[in-house]
């Protein structure tokens, strides 16, 4: 039976959570988007806090790796975890509990990515900064899933309704 691959040193590590949290920032500003031009402002503004977040996090990574040389990430490698690449593309939501269900799952993927990592990784440091961030996307996950709890369930669309966009 094969080994999972999880990230063996930091520098792998950060490279994985440099290209994660880049996609969550688009995802956030996607669905922000997509909140503001159906009149959803209240949700639009909660993604857009969270999009911020992520690409702040981003950026932090991003400033705290510079010159470093990091390992280029590889789809293959941890599609495992995420389901493959086309895990990430969703039929774009038809309503709000849609959107925040899409937020959702890809915040606890990446959640239980992280925390699977801070789980079985060999290196300590590798297992603290896996810990750190499995913590941050938790608070992700509790805020869309109060979100998610304090929204009303939807009419069904009509057949007429059902667009068929796709989020990437």
């Amino acid at each position: 039976m094969g080994r999972r691959l999880l990230p063996r040193t930091l520098p792998e590590l950060y490279a994985q959570a440099l290209a994660m949290e880049r996609e969550a920032a688009k995802r956030f500003a996607e669905l922000e988007q997509l909140m503001r031009d159906t009149g959803i402002e209240h949700l639009a503004e909660e993604f857009g806090k969270i999009g911020r977040e992520e690409k702040e996090q981003y950026e932090l990574l991003e400033l705290g790796t510079a010159g470093r040389k990091l390992p280029e990430v590889t789809g293959w490698e941890y599609s495992w975890h995420f389901l493959g690449p086309e895990a990430d593309r969703i039929e774009a939501p038809t309503n709000a509990r849609e959107a925040i269900a899409a937020a959702l799952g890809t915040e606890r993927r990446t959640q239980h990515f992280y925390s699977d990592v801070a789980e079985n990784a060999l290196d300590e440091a590798v297992r603290a900064f896996a810990a750190e961030m499995a913590a941050d996307e938790q608070r992700h996950v509790l805020r869309l899933e109060l979100l998610l709890a304090r929204e009303p369930e939807a009419a069904p669309a009509s057949e007429e309704d059902a667009g068929g966009a796709v989020l990437a």
